[in-house]
């Protein structure tokens, strides 16, 4: 499959997270467990013939439906920094789109959608300790590049979350974002991640 054009602009983003992530020197890093639930918006069009005037009126509704997933990400960072680079590749299923409330002719998605996710960004340490529990601002920018439907999307999203160093080497990661996907128009989303990572010294 293709990709789209937009995954040039995830490159650069990619590049831009591993440049600031290495600005200072990075001698370690790590991986993990990532798993995602959310919502987002999908538009739905119906239609129907309206024979006075000969002609299918359209109708736009807009419908707010679930997904999950789960996937492995990786750290570029000391486990003692407050501000790390997080790379997330990871498997997400849409929910099903449901039935308009408007029209009778219409072509909706009846079974789930498998989306291949990529992403990356920073998370930056801005209350408490690294070594122990900190809250984290987070933002990313990533592209939903493999849909069984060939409708690649890009998106970005932002939120807060909280570490917790459970072991030395093991972290627990918690974090709830909002941002917005985007193919040919911006469709917002929610999100909620929650993980376990090991990170190296």
């Amino acid at each position: 499959m293709r990709c789209p054009s937009p995954t040039s602009l995830l490159c650069s983003g990619v590049l831009a997270t591993v440049g600031l992530a290495v600005s200072t020197p990075a001698e370690a890093g790590g991986f993990g467990i990532v798993t995602a639930a959310g919502g987002h918006v999908d538009r739905v069009y119906s239609y129907k013939y309206d024979e006075e005037k000969a002609e299918y009126d359209q109708f736009i509704e807009s419908q707010f439906n679930a997904n999950v997933g789960t996937g492995l990400e990786f750290v570029l960072g000391d486990k003692d920094n407050k501000i790390i680079g997080v790379f997330r590749g990871y498997y997400l299923s849409d929910s099903p789109q449901k039935t308009p409330g408007s029209g009778d002719t219409y072509a909706i998605r009846e079974t789930g959608r498998s989306v291949g996710m990529m992403d990356a960004g920073l998370s930056f340490g801005f209350l408490g300790d690294p070594s122990n529990i900190q809250m984290t601002a987070n933002a990313y920018l990533g592209s939903g590049f493999l849909t069984t439907d060939y409708t690649p999307f890009i998106f970005a999203e932002a939120g807060v979350g909280a570490t917790w160093m459970a072991a030395r080497h093991i972290q627990v990661v918690a974090s709830v974002a909002g941002g917005s996907r985007y193919r040919r128009s911006f469709f917002p989303t929610t999100s909620g991640y929650l993980g376990v990572r090991y990170l190296f010294d």
